[in-house]
């Protein structure tokens, strides 16, 4: 049984400039660090390695394709002011309107940060190269409310390798949304927004610790999520 696609979330890189404009000073901003590594789609995949003479980031414009009547050379710095995403390997097959959308950025330590949230306006499959969807105008959470320490396993179910988008099944979506609204999704016990609950420090013995934490790289997890999966199901069975 094939399962449905209810939801997309995007990788994006960060911008200090609110998805809406070109980074200010990229290369002494930490955040910036995937653009100074290259390899992305921004700037033709080269490192950013210059700013401009207003300490702006600074690439290669020319011959990038046509989005409508324009070309962009970074879609990271006009996501939030024209819309848009492209697809780099091919057709957008499981996009609908009015599909969500969650965008994460990857932090230093490989985590991600869901940050923004939006939903499919139009889909544009006509064009051979870097196909676009775009969004209903929408803005960034404000910082308060992006969530950090997320991966690709709690975010989509498995491990995130290469490209920049995943689709989602239903419980992935569900929960994404509930961090939106800053809750945990019930029946997902183990994953929760980090404004939804209270710390409890316990002591472990060295063997126990150890298991847990080798269990939680086999499965591409934290402990902390394995322990709370622990409580929830101690409280159903104890009622």
């Amino acid at each position: 049984m094939i399962e449905k696609k209810l939801g997309l979330v995007i990788r994006t890189a960060f911008n200090n400039q609110g998805w809406a404009g070109r980074c200010k000073n990229p290369l002494s901003d930490p955040r910036c660090f995937k653009c100074r590594q290259g390899g992305l789609y921004i700037n033709k995949g080269n490192p950013i390695v210059e700013e401009d003479e207003n300490g702006q980031c600074k690439g290669e414009p020319e011959n990038y394709p046509l989005v409508g009547d324009e070309a962009f050379w970074c879609w990271e710095q006009v996501l939030c002011k024209k819309y848009f995403w492209g697809n780099v390997k091919g057709k957008w097959r499981y996009v609908f309107i009015g599909m969500p959308v969650y965008f994460v950025y990857p932090e230093v330590d490989s985590t991600l940060t869901l940050w923004g949230y939006g939903l499919v306006d139009r889909i544009d499959n006509e064009p051979d190269e870097y196909p676009p969807i775009f969004f209903k105008p929408f803005e960034p959470l404000p910082q308060e409310r992006w969530v950090k320490g997320l991966n690709g396993a709690k975010v989509t179910g498995k491990k995130w390798g290469q490209l920049h988008f995943r689709y989602l099944d239903e419980s992935h979506e569900k929960y994404l949304a509930s961090l939106i609204e800053g809750k945990y999704e019930p029946g997902r016990e183990g994953i929760y927004s980090p404004r939804s609950y209270d710390v409890i420090n316990i002591e472990l013995k060295r063997d126990i610790k150890e298991k847990i934490e080798k269990i939680a790289q086999t499965e591409g997890r934290e402990p902390q999520e394995l322990i709370r999966e622990a409580v929830a199901k101690l409280i159903r069975e104890r009622g």
